[in-house]
């Protein structure tokens, strides 16, 4: 931006390597997949709670210097089938483990697969 305020940019490491940019300097850079911004509606409309983006893969790679990376965040599927869009999530736990599908008890027996 023109007023030297900066906007987060979200991207998935791809891998992090050493270069040399010249005989006395080397860099530690991360070759990265960038998000799209965020989807501006759905963040207004959540007081900038919810930043919704899409995961452009090999369409958005970008090298950066490894000190610009300032935290690492989870990239949570927004829509369930997944449609490549996701919402940032910060300070995921262990808990997160939970979330991946539903309890079926094993003593059920109106449960077909039993």
């Amino acid at each position: 931006m023109a007023d030297g305020t900066q906007r987060a940019t979200f991207g998935e490491v791809q891998y992090f390597f050493r270069a040399q940019i010249s005989t006395e300097v080397t860099k530690a850079l991360a070759l990265i997949s960038v998000y799209d911004p965020p989807d501006a509606d759905l963040l207004q409309e959540s007081s900038h709670a919810l930043w919704v983006t899409k995961y452009r893969g090999n369409m958005a790679l970008k090298v950066i210097d490894i000190k610009t990376i300032k935290t690492c965040v989870a990239m949570v599927p927004f829509t369930k089938p997944a449609d490549g869009h996701f919402f940032v999530c910060e300070k995921m736990g262990l808990e997160v483990g939970y979330y991946g599908g539903e309890y079926e008890d094993p003593n059920d027996s109106d449960d077909p697969d039993v």
